[in-house]
């Protein structure tokens, strides 16, 4: 799990602070306001995955979608393992 900022697909681009995990076929995004609350938050398919890159903050790494559906991007900013979230592009 890692700190993350998701980026909606539509309208203004707004951004989303929040967390984000990996799971065996998923991403898993939660806002910060959705961890208050327990809500459950948005499962992701790897598949949906176009590119993971170094983002424009210190230790950011940058994960764009193929198909936007409710984000066309997540900047993770991971404390550790940062190869692990490298290693999505490649499924």
């Amino acid at each position: 799990m890692a700190d993350a900022t998701a980026f909606e697909a539509s309208g203004t681009g707004q951004k989303i602070a929040g967390v984000v995990e990996v799971c065996d076929d998923h991403l898993h995004f939660k806002s910060d306001s959705d961890l208050k609350v327990r809500a459950a938050g948005w499962h992701i398919s790897r598949s949906e995955i176009a590119e993971v890159r170094d983002g424009d903050e210190p230790r950011e790494v940058m994960i764009t979608f193929r198909t936007p559906g409710r984000f066309r991007a997540i900047a993770v900013t991971p404390v550790m393992h940062a190869d692990k979230w490298r290693s999505l592009a490649t499924g």
